[in-house]
């Protein structure tokens, strides 16, 4: 069982990493039991990621109803999320960074926590209070800088050079598309 003292200290770890404080790995549970319960943080993402989605329905041409519409969403944020940690796994093998494995899944766990949780307040305003084309620069620049975020993540967790986090990071990025591709079917299915 995890405690809210272990997920507070994480998310402030997550907090200093995006501050490149020299520090912020102290502040994760980097045993084993730590990097099962880093999991956890996928399933404390959910109900927050479903709420400013079901937020966005309205907003989304689609005919699909909202409970699946959620239930699908969260599915692919999940296999996304999953699917950028196997793969990982698969190349830290390979390419020699597996003794840093566990530390980079514990980070990238409860900093992708962390991104839903600020995202959550930015995007009910965004989309509630801003006009359109203001919230789209809003969500452009916080992706942006989530991805500078998780470059970082990648070189100070696993040691790798700059261009190869880039690597990493847009491999992210190409997953998220394709599981988003895979899914849209489901998703957005209204007629044209």
């Amino acid at each position: 069982m995890i405690s809210i003292r272990e997920i507070v200290n994480s998310l402030f770890g997550a907090y200093l990493l995006a501050r490149r404080d020299p520090h912020a790995l102290t502040y994760f549970n980097m045993s084993m039991e730590g990097f099962y319960r880093s999991f956890l943080a996928m399933i404390l993402a959910l109900p927050l990621f479903a709420i400013e989605n079901s937020i966005d329905y309205r907003k989304i041409p689609t005919d699909t109803s909202i409970v699946p519409f959620l239930l699908f969403l969260c599915l692919a944020l999940l296999v996304s999320w999953g699917s950028y940690l196997a793969i990982m796994a698969v190349l830290a093998r390979y390419m020699g960074f597996s003794d840093r494995y566990s530390v980079f899944v514990v980070v990238y766990n409860w900093m992708q926590f962390g991104i839903i949780l600020i995202w959550f307040p930015i995007s009910i305003i965004a989309t509630g209070m801003l006009p359109e084309n203001i919230a789209a620069t809003m969500t452009l620049l916080f992706i942006a800088a989530t991805y500078a975020l998780l470059w970082y993540v990648l070189k100070v967790t696993l040691n790798l050079t700059g261009l190869l986090a880039v690597g990493f990071a847009f491999l992210e990025f190409l997953i998220v598309v394709l599981v988003q591709a895979i899914f849209s079917e489901w998703l957005f299915t209204a007629s044209v």
